[in-house]
């Protein structure tokens, strides 16, 4: 992918930078909210529960990351 390539997909997608960036803050509170419930959860429906909450933690870190990064290239 080129330069332009790159910077044009940017463009394109940067009108979700804001939006990326509140809802991966809300996941991450929403997450460390629910922090206690895991060990209950993985009680009643079993350890995957813990790769289930690293995986949300991972996507709304990744939307954090990816909207905070588009908002400050444009500044």
């Amino acid at each position: 992918m080129t330069d332009r390539t790159a910077r044009r997909a940017d463009s394109d997608t940067a009108p979700l930078a804001p939006i990326a960036v509140t809802l991966g803050v809300l996941l991450l509170i929403g997450a460390a909210t629910q922090l206690t419930h895991l060990p209950r959860w993985a009680d009643d429906y079993g350890v995957l529960v813990y790769p289930a909450f690293v995986l949300c933690l991972a996507i709304a870190g990744g939307l954090l990351w990816w909207g905070a990064g588009i908002t400050r290239a444009k500044r």
